[in-house]
């Protein structure tokens, strides 16, 4: 099979005007065109439109690609060799075209994994008062979350090694930073609350008391653990908040609120989880990817 070319609306006209378009050819629409995305083909002096389920990889070198997930060119700048087990991004609310993002301002009711993992895990929210809100400030999109808003996901429990990076914000210092829940009361994968930071052995691990105030402006964290139970939360790349060896399980459930009321006051722009400790190299591509994407975040410390 030969390779789909791609078109724009102007060129797609100029094939019929100048008699090139000949029964059969598909051509994949290119971004900015009224049907991005989609496959068309020309069939007995007509054109035949199939849904847009392709987003032309040329428009998206600079967003992160992993075998398996909406973007999956290997030779893009951003390429990682594991897919994620969710990721949940606001710059595609749907989790499949961000041509399909809401106004700023409105309220959310799913945001799409966009993973293209076999289980779904679109997080939803049916009860408009806790709903959060999408918003966009220049080229950032995020969800904003009030200290009411959450959104649920299917259920999952994080196995010993994981990958977990968050990039998101408090209101003001004295509120919290909980982005993402879990099934059980007092059990966190990162919480900041009242200027310390907690991991996964809750208050046996309230091992950071100096970086909370800083959380109320645009900040990357990682939280992770290795097959020997290391457990680490890092900021700003491989910056790191603390290490310390755990072996609590933690299930995971919801964005926006622990299992308790406890729950998170600010902004979510993205959150990614692997099922896997994630190679330095792949750590340093997604640290890249986001620096790219983010203008406000702080330089991010590369791992080594």
């Amino acid at each position: 099979m030969s390779d789909i070319t791609l078109i724009n609306d102007s060129e797609q006209s100029s094939l019929v005007t100048n008699g090139l378009a000949k029964n059969g050819e598909m051509y994949l629409k290119k971004a900015g065109s009224t049907d991005a995305g989609s496959i068309v083909v020309y069939d007995s002096g007509a054109w035949k439109s199939f849904a847009n389920e392709y987003v032309a990889p040329s428009a998206n070198n600079n967003e992160l690609h992993y075998s398996g997930g909406l973007f999956t060119s290997a030779a893009a700048p951003y390429y990682v060799s594991a897919q994620p087990i969710m990721h949940f991004d606001a710059a595609i609310l749907d989790g499949s075209n961000s041509a399909n993002n809401p106004s700023s301002g409105l309220a959310v009711s799913t945001w799409g994994d966009r993973s293209g993992q076999a289980t779904n895990y679109d997080a939803t929210q049916a009860t408009g008062s806790a709903q959060p809100t999408f918003n966009v400030s220049g080229d950032d999109k995020y969800v904003s979350f009030d200290g009411g808003d959450f959104v649920d996901f299917t259920d999952y429990t994080l196995p010993t090694a994981f990958n977990m990076v968050i990039v998101g914000n408090t209101n003001t210092d004295a509120n919290h930073f909980l982005p993402i829940g879990t099934d059980t009361n007092g059990q966190y994968v990162i919480l900041e609350f009242g200027g310390t930071t907690y991991g996964l052995k809750g208050t046996a691990s309230a091992v950071d008391n100096t970086y909370g105030p800083n959380y109320n402006s645009i900040t990357q964290f990682w939280a992770t653990r290795d097959s020997n139970n290391l457990h680490n939360i890092y900021v700003q790349g491989a910056n790191s908040l603390f290490s310390v060896t755990a072996t609590n399980t933690r299930t995971v459930s919801r964005l926006g609120k622990g299992n308790n009321a406890y729950y998170h006051t600010g902004d979510i722009y993205e959150l990614i989880i692997w099922a896997s400790d994630l190679s330095t190299a792949d750590k340093n591509k997604v640290n890249s990817y986001l620096a790219n994407k983010y203008s406000s975040l702080q330089p991010l410390t590369s791992f080594s």
